[in-house]
């Protein structure tokens, strides 16, 4: 008995000496859902062995011999394409659960169906997948803009965007249709809305329909979330600026809400810091909050509410001999925006759709510099809009809108004129103080009419007229838009846009303490055309030129009175190259060039316009390397700004001393206790800076468990730390010159946790 026990062990102890297997038993989850995904295909592409998962979403592998494996999960009729690893051991069965993203094909196969439109004169659009992913940005949506052609800043320290020629003060921003009057926290640092809640941002940079434009050539339209995938979703970003979180749910089957806030915290840390001429007795601090909820109250309408507010505030001290007196003390700044807004959209017959909404918007601004400067603004702004547009046919569309603004504001303080673009000669200490203490009220009434019609299989148009009216100017503008759509042979799209924006003067140029209450609306006309080619399903390649003319720019004269004198131009061509390749792989590459000029007043030569860059040349790549690690760069090259050079100084009594004194009066002694250096500019914007160019890296790894995820990513700004140039500093005779430099090479980390 006992050898046939042994005989048994011998005859066995092979098989299990060598049948090393293990047993795979898992569960694919939609991670947009928290539901089992049944249907979806999982395969472990070392051995080609495949399982289609059930309705519980499992699936099941027998007798896997020992070994590391990629498994590959499929779903039918998308794109979706999702790889993750795992290690068999022997005798052991491996239950992963897999949580899969559904939601991005599920918009895209919606978006197919929808009826078709004729285009106006294409946008710029980035995505919100993009936005998170592109380099240098730290995910920040608004500083992704400034990749795009056409578009630049001022340096790394300005978020302002100059559009195909223009300033700043020419872009309207929308907030799921709140207008938005303060896009980046202290001027650029970070933009002042989440990008955790955006969707998409698409920005028209000039020719643009009658839809849009009150006081704008070039329009930022920000669309959110629209949904919630999840009965409850919340993320986490920790990183060295601010922490950031962001929560989103259902309100019953037909609802949805979502709740993000952001606050810096070097403040939390640093109360205080002294230097050698002061101290900063209140950090720089931000925060900033996005609030939205929506429901379907019928399969036919729809009502949604947002609410948004920011803020920034930060205080120095100034002393010391080596500060100028009009500096010397206590300044503080204290700066933000809300915004609010309720909308209701009604499909009122299957033809006739209507996009009503109600709503505030409010800019506020503290500031106190030094003993006598100050500035306090408060600047509601209240919105009754509303869109219908009416279906005549599937390629004939008719659209119409009426505006209503209430714009009640305050203003006071003790404050100088503000100075016009390009004028160096402005030095705040010398300049009059003016004491004001004003209460304005607003009146606007916009509406528009606009057609848009495919009149030929191959061919469509849109035209409209908008009207504004604004009661400040006291005056009607008319302003007429159109564009033509082609589609050539070869499947290319080609489009002609005219278009002619007005814009009133800025609040501060109309003021009757500091400015001028007779100004009237500046205007642009713009000339588009724009060629698009499919190359490929992936890959599409956009060509534009444009022209725009610019005339009654508001400008000062010699006795510092701001008239419509000034006139412009500005004219360029881009080239913009996109390939996207499913959700593993996107980039760009754009070249743009540009020229922009000013005339500020009768008799004067043109001049380059402060922000004119000649060439900006942009590569952007995003690749996931694996379903969890994923690496960026972007390299960004621009002809450096132009400047006004001080080509020598001269040495004079102190203005603000001289207007105390009879100048008969003024000795010697008076002379040598109380002179200043004053500099001499050669011609405006007559040299400019060297080239600027950066490269920008960024690696992110993400770690999944079973229902959140973890994300750590590292951006490399300024990879090689090139010196590019911010400005120059002069000595106190201006016989000695400095450069003052941007971003020198900065790591930049980040934390984010998904559940």
């Amino acid at each position: 008995m006992k050898n046939i026990l042994c005989l048994i062990m011998l005859l066995f102890l092979p098989i299990t000496a060598f049948s090393q297997t293990g047993t795979i038993e898992g569960t694919v989850y939609s991670k947009d859902t928290d539901k089992p995904l049944a249907g979806a295909e999982v395969q472990i592409i070392e051995i080609d062995k495949r399982f289609i998962t059930d309705e519980n979403g499992t699936f099941s592998f027998i007798e896997i011999p020992e070994g590391k494996y990629t498994l590959s999960i499929t779903y039918p009729n998308t794109e979706l394409s999702e790889k993750i690893e795992i290690v068999v051991e022997t005798d052991k069965i491996l239950t992963p659960t897999i949580y899969v993203s559904t939601n991005a094909y599920e918009l895209e196969v919606i978006e197919v169906i929808t009826k078709r439109t004729p285009k106006t004169v294409i946008k710029k659009s980035i995505q919100s997948q993009e936005i998170t992913r592109l380099p240098g940005t730290a995910g920040d949506a608004l500083r992704a803009l400034q990749a795009i052609p056409g578009i630049g800043v001022a340096n790394d320290f300005s978020g302002a965007l100059y559009i195909r020629g223009g300033s700043d003060e020419d872009n309207l921003y929308y907030f799921d249709r709140v207008p938005v009057g303060y896009p980046y926290h202290f001027g650029g640092l970070v933009s002042s809305l989440s990008s955790e809640i955006i969707d998409r941002i698409d920005v028209y940079a000039g020719g643009y329909g009658a839809e849009y434009g009150v006081d704008s050539q070039a329009v930022i339209d920000i669309y959110s979330q629209n949904n919630s995938p999840e009965a409850l979703r919340g993320k986490l970003n920790l990183n060295l600026l601010y922490s950031e979180g962001l929560l989103q749910g259902k309100i019953g089957e037909k609802g949805f809400w979502y709740a993000a806030g952001r606050r810096s915290y070097i403040d939390l840390f640093i109360g205080s810091l002294s230097f050698a001429t002061g101290a900063i007795t209140a950090f720089p601090r931000f925060w900033d909050y996005q609030l939205k909820a929506g429901y379907d109250l019928t399969e036919k309408h729809q009502l949604f509410f947002n609410l948004f507010a920011s803020g920034d505030k930060f205080a120095v001290k100034l002393d010391g001999e080596n500060v100028d007196e009009d500096f010397r003390g206590n300044t503080s700044f204290e700066s933000g925006f809300e915004g609010a807004g309720i909308h209701f959209r009604s499909a009122l017959t299957d033809r006739l759709t209507s996009y009503l909404s109600l709503t505030r918007s409010n800019f506020l601004f503290d500031v106190n510099f030094g003993p006598t400067i100050s500035l306090e603004i408060d600047a509601p702004n209240y919105t009754l809009r509303e869109d219908i547009t009416y279906e005549l046919n599937e390629k004939h569309r008719l659209e119409t809108g009426l505006i209503l603004g209430l714009e009640p504001g305050e203003v006071s303080g003790t404050f100088t004129r503000i100075p016009d673009e390009g004028e160096v000669e402005f030095d705040i200490r010398f300049e009059e103080k003016n004491t004001i203490n004003e209460s304005v009220l607003g009146q606007r009434i916009e509406g528009y009419l606009q057609d848009r019609y495919d009149i030929l299989p191959f061919m469509s148009i849109v035209y409209g007229v908008r009207f504004d009216y604004f009661n400040r100017v006291d005056e009607l503008s008319v302003q007429p838009r159109g564009s033509i759509r082609v589609v050539l042979p070869n499947t290319s799209e080609l489009q002609f846009a005219y278009g002619i924006y007005n814009q009133t003067p800025i609040p501060a140029q109309l003021s009757s303490s500091v400015g001028n209450p007779n100004l009237k609306s500046s205007q642009a006309s713009h000339y588009i055309v724009e060629l698009k080619r499919q190359l490929s399903q992936d890959t599409e390649i956009k060509i534009a030129a444009y022209y725009k003319d610019l005339a009654n720019l508001v400008t000062s004269d010699i006795s510092s009175i701001y008239l419509n004198q000034g006139v412009g131009y500005a004219q360029g061509t881009e080239v913009f190259l996109r390939h996207r390749s499913g959700d593993r792989f996107f980039g760009w590459v754009s070249y743009a060039y540009a020229l922009s000029k000013r005339r500020d007043r009768l008799g004067e030569p043109y001049r380059y316009y402060s922000f004119d860059q000649t060439h900006v040349a942009t590569l952007a790549v995003s690749y996931n390397l694996t379903p969890t690690w994923e690496f960026g760069a972007k390299w960004q090259y621009r002809t450096g700004n132009p400047y006004t050079p001080v080509v020598d100084a001269q040495l004079v009594v102190d203005p603000r001393f001289a207007l105390e004194k009879d100048p008969e009066d003024i000795t010697i002694t008076d002379f040598i206790q109380n002179s200043v250096y004053i500099p001499i500019y050669g011609e405006t914007n007559s040299e400019r800076f060297p080239p600027y160019h950066r490269l920008d890296l960024r690696i992110s790894k993400t770690f999944r468990f079973n229902s959140w995820e973890l994300g750590l990513f590292l951006e490399l700004l300024n990879t090689y730390n090139r010196k590019n140039l911010l400005d120059y500093n002069y000595n106190e005779n201006y016989t000695e010159i400095n450069p003052i430099y941007q971003f020198p090479i900065i790591p930049y980390l980040g934390i984010t946790a998904e559940f």
